[in-house]
């Protein structure tokens, strides 16, 4: 299917921020593996006309990258898209890494503060910047870029960060698209350089392992490069110092090639037609490394004119299927167990087997596995865990990267533990309802519209940390704001309320109550020196004493009544 056409369902998302935003948001979100599209665009577009040239920007922890756009939606057919637009990222790149931030918009100033911060503490191990549109990639487009990938280079000044520029038009993103849906990029027939081992059998594939040398990988990884890769659009990350990983692998490679089939995990390939021709030698008709991409990359990175890898074998399987449906599933399972690193090692544990469960039983999916989400109301534990964190009192620690939380067993536990999946549901929509009124916000600033105490709240939801530590109040005050008794543990959807409600009903409904505390929170003056206030242990129970008292001033309960009566307290 066209990629544009599976765009264009987005009809909510492109109703809320227009085609061209959309657009950007729903490809990087492609890019990114980012389930949830709606969140990644409330914090990683930009708003307004003074944006510097920068309509998107991301600063990746877990991935130690930062990435930022330029995007350009044409409603009619042209050649290519215009290269100024481009030569724009020039601009932007100048700005994020040099410019006076004194003059920047408030909602480009914290960004790029956190960006400046990670560079300057080594956390930042590349830059990536995509101009995207919908019109065929050009050779006037892919100079800019070049120019631009240069300038960074400069400004950087010799320091060991990779620096990537890419054009995202119609054919990269049909086959960034493709890719997610399995679509194998290397047709040639390849001769297949070992003798098998043995073999499985599947209703629609048939498996083959083997133990393939070194020297074919490094072969077919320096005549295909990145199209070897075509199932994991990402494919190889590199092997700079910065990549350990990686360089471990070219490490053991180089300096202990006879043991490196002990030490690695070996690959996965998966063709369309595994044959042994006349002569007697295997071939297989087009392949993806589906699992297996750092090995490869990293095999194929030695100089073999100074290394000898003669001894270097890897174990290999080739899984041979021409059903468009199980090729499907082989990519997907294969790419999910990859792509998933520190919270794989929660998919066995009781509480989140339970949690599918519980939410199966109220209609929805619950994903614990990361990076392909089908339709319906569906939601995963790597979107849940950080507002479940910030909504029991820990914003801070919230703020962290994913694979940051996961990989600290005292935060899994205080977000998970004992948790309902009516409780997860509660959280999760709330978080959701910021991000809508985020981006309610932001357009009509777009607009022009936007009143000054709007104006005041926007200005605070732009700090990137402001969502976890919303949250937090919310749970600070949700009593008084609905008029109940409520544990902030355990405090959830009624039964009913969460069978009977879809997930976009339950964000919805979630309005009044943000919109209420939102207004309230911006009106105290504790709020100015937020940046500040945010690491003293007393300046959320402190604010939280002074909207409680107002929302029972005001009689907020009563306002709230509807809601209420969704939610159970315990």
């Amino acid at each position: 299917m066209s990629y544009i056409d599976l765009f264009k369902k987005e009809s909510s998302l492109i109703s809320k921020l227009g085609i061209e935003q959309a657009h950007t948001a729903w490809v990087m979100a492609r890019y990114l593996e980012e389930a949830d599209i709606g969140a990644l665009a409330a914090n990683a577009l930009t708003d307004g006309p003074n944006d510097k040239k920068i309509d998107f920007i991301y600063l990746d922890h877990d991935g130690k990258r930062i990435i930022f756009a330029q995007g350009f939606f044409a409603n009619k057919a042209r050649d290519e898209a215009p290269a100024n637009k481009a030569s724009d990222l020039n601009t932007a790149a100048a700005w994020l890494l040099s410019g006076d931030l004194s003059v920047v918009p408030d909602q480009m100033r914290l960004i790029m503060e956190e960006c400046r911060v990670a560079l300057e503490v080594d956390g930042v191990d590349s830059i990536e910047l995509f101009y995207i549109h919908n019109l065929p990639e050009s050779v006037n487009v892919a100079r800019e870029l070049q120019t631009v990938e240069d300038n960074i280079k400069k400004i950087l000044g010799g320091r060991a960060i990779t620096v990537r520029a890419v054009e995202l038009g119609i054919a990269k993103i049909q086959h960034l698209s493709d890719s997610q849906d399995s679509h194998i990029e290397v047709k040639d027939d390849i001769e297949f350089p070992a003798k098998i081992a043995f073999q499985e059998n599947g209703p629609n594939w048939r498996a083959y392992v083997a133990s393939v040398p070194g020297i074919w990988l490094h072969s077919v990884f320096n005549k295909y490069s990145d199209s070897l890769f075509s199932a994991n659009y990402r494919g190889y990350l590199g092997g700079g110092r910065r990549r350990r990983v990686n360089t471990g692998i070219r490490e053991s490679a180089e300096t202990r090639p006879a043991d490196f089939w002990a030490f690695n995990n070996g690959i996965t390939i998966l063709t369309k037609g595994f044959k042994i021709d006349k002569s007697g030698t295997p071939v297989i008709s087009g392949m993806s490394v589906i699992n297996g991409a750092q090995t490869t990359g990293s095999i194929g990175s030695v100089d073999i004119g100074k290394k000898n890898i003669s001894d270097l074998r890897v174990l290999c399987r080739v899984i041979e299927s021409s059903d468009s449906a199980t090729i499907d599933e082989i990519v997907k399972f294969n790419n999910t167990q990859n792509a998933i690193t520190s919270w794989d090692q929660y998919s066995n544990d009781p509480d989140q087997k339970r949690l599918v469960q519980e939410f199966r039983d109220l209609g929805f999916v619950y994903n614990i596995k990361r990076g392909f989400v089908g339709e319906g109301d569906q939601l995963g534990i790597d979107e849940v865990i950080q507002p479940l964190l910030a909504y029991h009192g820990r914003p801070l620690d919230a703020n962290r990267g994913k694979n940051q939380i996961f990989d600290r067993k005292q935060l899994y536990q205080n977000a998970f533990d004992g948790k309902k999946a009516r409780h997860v549901l509660f959280v999760y929509s709330l978080g959701k309802a910021i991000d809508e009124r985020r981006l309610a916000l932001k357009n009509k600033s777009n607009e022009g519209s936007l009143l000054q105490v709007e104006s005041d709240q926007l200005s605070l939801m732009r700090n990137l940390k402001f969502k976890a530590f919303f949250t937090a109040m919310v749970a600070s005050t949700i009593e008084t704001a609905l008029g109940k008794k409520c544990d902030a543990q355990t405090i959830g959807f009624s039964h009913e309320a969460s069978m009977s409600n879809t997930l976009v009903e339950l964000i919805a409904r979630w309005s009044p109550v943000v919109d209420t505390l939102l207004a309230l929170i911006t009106a105290t003056d504790s709020v100015k020196d937020f940046g500040v206030m945010l690491s003293d242990d007393t300046f959320i129970p402190n604010l939280a004493k002074q909207v409680n008292a107002l929302l029972h001033a005001m009689g907020a309960a009563s306002k709230h009544s509807a809601f209420a009566e969704l939610v159970t307290g315990t």
